[in-house]
Protein backbone atom coordinates (compact mmCIF):
# COMPACT_ATOMS: atom_id res chain seq x y z
CA UNK A 1 0.00 0.00 0.00
CA UNK A 2 1.42 3.34 -1.03
CA UNK A 3 1.94 6.10 1.47
CA UNK A 4 -0.68 8.82 1.07
CA UNK A 5 0.66 12.34 1.35
CA UNK A 6 -1.28 15.33 2.51
CA UNK A 7 -0.17 18.94 2.19
CA UNK A 8 -0.11 19.09 6.01
CA UNK A 9 2.60 16.38 6.05
CA UNK A 10 5.16 18.70 4.41
CA UNK A 11 6.06 20.69 7.56
CA UNK A 12 6.63 17.49 9.53
CA UNK A 13 8.78 16.02 6.77
CA UNK A 14 10.63 19.31 6.35
CA UNK A 15 11.40 19.43 10.08
CA UNK A 16 12.68 15.85 10.02
CA UNK A 17 14.92 16.78 7.08
CA UNK A 18 16.19 19.88 8.91
CA UNK A 19 16.93 17.76 11.99
CA UNK A 20 18.76 15.25 9.75
CA UNK A 21 20.82 18.06 8.21
CA UNK A 22 21.77 19.47 11.61
CA UNK A 23 22.74 16.09 13.01
CA UNK A 24 24.72 15.04 9.93
CA UNK A 25 26.51 18.38 9.80
CA UNK A 26 27.50 18.10 13.46
CA UNK A 27 28.65 14.48 13.09
CA UNK A 28 30.63 15.34 9.96
CA UNK A 29 32.41 18.18 11.74
CA UNK A 30 33.08 16.17 14.89
CA UNK A 31 34.56 13.31 12.81
CA UNK A 32 37.34 15.73 11.90
CA UNK A 33 39.82 16.12 9.12
CA UNK A 34 43.14 14.91 7.80
CA UNK A 35 45.73 17.67 7.66
CA UNK A 36 49.04 17.60 5.77
CA UNK A 37 51.72 18.87 8.20
CA UNK A 38 55.49 19.12 8.07
CA UNK A 39 55.63 15.64 9.67
CA UNK A 40 53.06 14.01 7.37
CA UNK A 41 49.29 13.64 7.32
CA UNK A 42 47.58 13.65 10.73
CA UNK A 43 43.91 13.28 11.68
CA UNK A 44 42.27 15.74 14.06
CA UNK A 45 38.77 15.39 15.47
CA UNK A 46 36.74 18.58 15.67
CA UNK A 47 34.40 18.11 18.61
CA UNK A 48 33.60 21.37 20.40
CA UNK A 49 36.40 20.66 22.88
CA UNK A 50 38.85 19.94 20.06
CA UNK A 51 37.84 23.18 18.33
CA UNK A 52 38.46 25.11 21.54
CA UNK A 53 41.86 23.47 21.96
CA UNK A 54 42.86 24.25 18.36
CA UNK A 55 41.71 27.85 18.78
CA UNK A 56 43.73 28.15 22.00
CA UNK A 57 46.86 26.81 20.30
CA UNK A 58 46.33 29.22 17.41
CA UNK A 59 46.02 32.09 19.90
CA UNK A 60 49.34 31.04 21.44
CA UNK A 61 50.94 31.32 18.01
CA UNK A 62 49.34 34.73 17.36
CA UNK A 63 50.91 35.87 20.64
CA UNK A 64 54.34 34.78 19.48
CA UNK A 65 54.72 31.09 20.38
CA UNK A 66 57.03 29.34 17.95
CA UNK A 67 55.80 25.86 18.90
CA UNK A 68 52.88 24.28 20.77
CA UNK A 69 52.03 20.92 22.28
CA UNK A 70 49.06 19.14 20.76
CA UNK A 71 48.07 15.65 19.71
CA UNK A 72 46.47 14.01 16.73
CA UNK A 73 43.63 11.56 17.27
CA UNK A 74 44.89 8.55 19.14
CA UNK A 75 48.42 9.94 19.21
CA UNK A 76 50.77 11.15 21.89
CA UNK A 77 51.22 14.76 22.83
CA UNK A 78 53.96 16.17 20.60
CA UNK A 79 55.43 19.58 19.91
CA UNK A 80 54.27 21.12 16.65
CA UNK A 81 56.00 24.10 15.05
CA UNK A 82 53.87 27.24 14.81
CA UNK A 83 53.58 26.64 11.06
CA UNK A 84 51.76 23.35 11.70
CA UNK A 85 49.44 24.91 14.30
CA UNK A 86 48.46 27.59 11.77
CA UNK A 87 47.89 24.87 9.16
CA UNK A 88 45.69 22.85 11.56
CA UNK A 89 43.71 25.96 12.51
CA UNK A 90 43.20 27.07 8.90
CA UNK A 91 42.18 23.59 7.73
CA UNK A 92 39.75 23.21 10.63
CA UNK A 93 38.21 26.65 10.05
CA UNK A 94 37.73 26.04 6.34
CA UNK A 95 36.23 22.60 6.90
CA UNK A 96 33.87 23.82 9.62
CA UNK A 97 32.88 26.91 7.63
CA UNK A 98 32.16 24.77 4.57
CA UNK A 99 30.01 22.32 6.54
CA UNK A 100 28.09 25.06 8.33
CA UNK A 101 27.48 27.02 5.12
CA UNK A 102 26.36 23.89 3.27
CA UNK A 103 24.03 22.90 6.11
CA UNK A 104 22.55 26.39 6.24
CA UNK A 105 21.81 26.45 2.51
CA UNK A 106 20.57 22.85 2.55
CA UNK A 107 18.05 23.80 5.26
CA UNK A 108 17.01 26.82 3.20
CA UNK A 109 16.28 24.44 0.31
CA UNK A 110 14.38 22.06 2.58
CA UNK A 111 12.24 24.85 4.01
CA UNK A 112 11.28 26.26 0.63
CA UNK A 113 10.71 22.95 -1.20
CA UNK A 114 7.04 22.28 -1.94
CA UNK A 115 7.37 19.07 -3.93
CA UNK A 116 6.96 16.25 -1.43
CA UNK A 117 8.90 13.78 -3.58
CA UNK A 118 11.86 16.12 -3.96
CA UNK A 119 11.71 16.96 -0.24
CA UNK A 120 11.64 13.28 0.71
CA UNK A 121 14.73 12.65 -1.42
CA UNK A 122 16.90 15.48 -0.07
CA UNK A 123 19.95 14.16 1.78
CA UNK A 124 23.07 15.73 3.27
CA UNK A 125 25.70 15.88 0.56
CA UNK A 126 23.27 16.46 -2.31
CA UNK A 127 24.09 19.17 -4.80
CA UNK A 128 22.25 22.37 -3.95
CA UNK A 129 19.99 24.15 -6.40
CA UNK A 130 22.00 26.63 -8.45
CA UNK A 131 20.85 29.81 -6.66
CA UNK A 132 21.69 28.34 -3.26
CA UNK A 133 25.02 27.00 -4.50
CA UNK A 134 25.93 30.50 -5.73
CA UNK A 135 24.99 31.95 -2.34
CA UNK A 136 27.06 29.36 -0.51
CA UNK A 137 30.04 29.97 -2.80
CA UNK A 138 29.88 33.71 -2.02
CA UNK A 139 29.84 33.04 1.72
CA UNK A 140 32.77 30.63 1.43
CA UNK A 141 34.76 33.04 -0.76
CA UNK A 142 34.39 35.72 1.91
CA UNK A 143 35.31 33.25 4.65
CA UNK A 144 38.39 32.12 2.71
CA UNK A 145 39.53 35.70 2.05
CA UNK A 146 39.24 36.60 5.73
CA UNK A 147 41.07 33.46 6.84
CA UNK A 148 43.86 34.19 4.36
CA UNK A 149 44.25 37.67 5.87
CA UNK A 150 44.41 36.23 9.37
CA UNK A 151 46.99 33.61 8.39
CA UNK A 152 49.07 36.22 6.56
CA UNK A 153 49.01 38.49 9.61
CA UNK A 154 50.13 35.63 11.86
CA UNK A 155 52.85 34.53 9.44
CA UNK A 156 54.33 38.01 9.06
CA UNK A 157 54.29 38.71 12.80
CA UNK A 158 51.72 41.50 12.61
CA UNK A 159 49.97 40.32 15.79
CA UNK A 160 53.22 40.17 17.75
CA UNK A 161 54.17 43.65 16.52
CA UNK A 162 50.74 45.01 17.45
CA UNK A 163 50.97 43.50 20.92
CA UNK A 164 54.43 45.04 21.44
CA UNK A 165 53.05 48.40 20.30
CA UNK A 166 50.11 48.14 22.69
CA UNK A 167 52.42 47.15 25.54
CA UNK A 168 54.54 50.25 24.91
CA UNK A 169 51.44 52.44 24.83
CA UNK A 170 50.21 50.85 28.05
CA UNK A 171 53.55 51.47 29.77
CA UNK A 172 53.51 55.13 28.67
CA UNK A 173 49.95 55.51 29.95
CA UNK A 174 50.78 53.84 33.24
CA UNK A 175 53.78 56.15 33.73
CA UNK A 176 51.59 59.18 33.01
CA UNK A 177 49.03 58.02 35.56
CA UNK A 178 51.76 57.47 38.14
CA UNK A 179 52.96 61.03 37.65
CA UNK A 180 49.39 62.36 38.10
CA UNK A 181 48.99 60.23 41.24
CA UNK A 182 52.28 61.52 42.70
CA UNK A 183 51.23 65.10 41.99
CA UNK A 184 47.87 64.44 43.66
CA UNK A 185 49.57 62.99 46.74
CA UNK A 186 51.96 65.92 46.88
CA UNK A 187 49.05 68.32 47.02
CA UNK A 188 49.87 69.98 43.74
CA UNK A 189 46.38 69.25 42.38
Amino acid sequence: MALKWKKTDLPTLAQRKVDMANETCQNTIYAGIDVELTTGTKHFSLSLEDQQNINAKFQEVTLGATECQYKEDGGDMVIYPAEDIVTIYAAARMFIDRQLAYCSYLKKWIKRETDKNVLAGIAYGDDLPEDLDVGMDAVLASSTAQLEKIVAAVNDGAFVDKIASLEAQMTDTQMGLCEVYELALGGAL
